[in-house]
Formats: structure tokens, C-alpha cells, sequence
């Protein structure tokens, strides 16, 4: 096979190339949390668990669903020097990943939605068509449709709406495109876990935040990582400082993993002017 040259780089080796980072987006992915607590475990497990978030589905006209919980851990695909109002809503506490590894981890980024649009439109259509055919003849069809159907519909967000700031716990009206969301959304078949909860009867928070504790006994929907893999840590605090080194130091790893990881905190309240 003949291989082109390409400056000091040959056309198999570019082909190969596992990662093309954005030169406008920032080539890291965040994720926050509101409290210091909640951010502990996720770097003493080395490990991030999905939650199930409720949806506002609304503006998807479809008949049958207003309302839905989805599995999900979060990211946001935001520059740091643009970041202080996503930290005033979700708070400011967060790991930041290379995004080379949330993509090889299948972290997706999700697709806005115009109410308006003809995308919309349609996917409200054949949702509710499908929905409705309790038709034997095309009943694997429709199985497999509604299948894919939910399956989009977990990557799919409004280009605005109000949902409850997680710091001030007020509903707020938000542009939520300014969020550049991805998702990491796991596979539960073969689980006790429905993919998506919309059953009235059982959706509320109490009940939500028990059945998304219960996430974390299935092992293999974790988001591992070795400590390597992490670029950031954010924290509020000097306070935060400390308390985070004491638990890095309780951690059962090396003096230069320990200093490593030392060295990737940020403290935001001594550093958000610099960005």
C-alpha cells in the first residue's frame, strides 16, 4: 500500500490519530457538584456515579409524557475563563476530565431543541404514533422504534426553560444551551433499573434520590478513571483546601500520586480572577 507523505507525519499515522481537540471549545469536559461532601467521594472511589435527573419534556407535545427521569452524569464543555456563571448555578465544587477520555468513556454531547422546529415537530409525530399502535402486526416494529425513540430522547434538551438553581434552590428561567451539556447515559438493561422512570405514581424527589442511591451497588455502570486521568479539581475554599489534602493523604497511593493530585486543585475563590 502506498503511503502519502504529510509533513513529518504519513497518512496512516493522521488516519490514526485517537483525538482532534476543538480549537474554539475548550479540549476538557467538567463536571460540579454543590458541596464539598459530594465531591469526596467522587476521588475517593476514583469513580462517578450516574444519577437519575428529572426532565421537563413538555415541549415535546408528547401526549402520554410530560415528565421523565433519566440515568446521567453530566459534563459541561466550557472554557474556564467562561465558567463562573455555570459554578453559580451548579456550584463550586467539580472534577475536569481530558475530553480524549469522556469520549472514549461514550460521553455524548447532547442536541438542543427548538420548540418551533420542523425536528421537533416530527419527533413529536412519530413518538405519539408509536405510543398509540397497539397494532399486532407492527408490534416488534414499534418495540423497536419506541426503543430508538427513548434512546434519542435522552440526548435531547430545550434551548431554554426553567428548571431549580441548585445553589439557591429557586426555579429559574435559563438558556440552557449556555450549559454545551454532555452526557454519560448507561446501559441498564440486565439491571433491577428502568432506563427512564415516568410512572406518576412513584416520580417524586424522595423516591427518585433513593432509587439513584441505589445506582452505586451496580459497579459496573461507574465511571472509573485512574487519578491520572483527571486535569482539575475545583473547590471553593482555602478551608476546602485543607480538608480536601486531608483526605488525599487518608488516600492508599504513592507520594508522587499524592503531590499530583495536590497539584491539580484550584481554589476558586483565589483564582476565578486569573481566568
Amino acid at each position: 500500500m502506498k503511503i502519502i507523505e504529510m509533513g513529518s507525519a504519513t497518512a496512516n499515522e493522521v488516519e490514526a490519530s485517537s483525538h482532534t481537540p476543538s480549537r474554539i471549545q475548550a479540549d476538557t469536559l467538567f463536571t460540579f457538584t454543590s458541596e464539598l461532601e459530594f465531591l469526596i467521594p467522587y476521588i475517593e472511589n476514583a469513580c462517578l456515579y450516574p444519577r437519575y435527573c428529572d426532565e421537563d419534556i413538555e415541549y415535546l407535545n408528547i401526549d402520554k409524557l410530560k415528565k421523565i427521569y433519566i440515568p446521567m452524569k453530566c459534563f459541561c464543555d466550557i472554557n474556564l475563563h467562561r465558567i463562573n456563571c455555570h459554578l453559580d448555578w451548579y456550584g463550586y465544587y467539580g472534577l475536569a476530565f481530558p475530553k480524549e477520555w469522556c469520549m472514549k468513556n461514550g460521553i455524548q454531547p447532547i442536541q438542543y431543541i427548538n420548540p418551533e422546529s420542523k425536528l421537533r415537530q416530527d419527533f413529536s409525530v412519530v413518538f405519539n404514533q408509536i405510543l398509540d399502535d397497539d397494532s399486532s402486526v407492527t408490534n416488534a416494529l414499534g418495540d423497536m422504534m419506541k426503543s430508538f425513540m427513548l434512546h434519542e430522547l435522552m440526548y435531547y434538551k430545550p434551548y431554554e426553560g426553567k428548571m431549580r438553581n441548585r445553589r439557591s434552590k429557586k426555579i429559574e428561567k435559563k438558556c440552557f444551551t449556555d450549559e454545551c451539556e454532555w452526557r454519560y447515559v448507561p446501559d441498564l438493561s440486565g439491571t433491577e433499573f428502568q432506563q427512564i422512570y415516568y410512572d406518576p405514581n412513584i416520580m417524586n424527589a424522595g423516591i427518585m434520590n433513593d432509587i439513584s442511591n441505589s445506582l452505586t451497588k451496580v459497579e459496573d455502570i461507574a465511571l472509573k478513571y485512574d487519578y491520572t486521568d483527571l486535569k482539575y479539581i475545583i473547590i471553593k475554599t482555602t478551608d476546602d483546601f485543607v480538608k480536601l489534602v486531608s483526605v488525599i493523604d487518608g488516600l492508599r497511593i504513592d507520594v508522587n500520586t499524592r503531590n499530583e493530585l495536590i497539584s491539580k486543585i484550584i481554589i476558586w475563590d483565589k483564582s476565578k480572577e486569573d481566568f
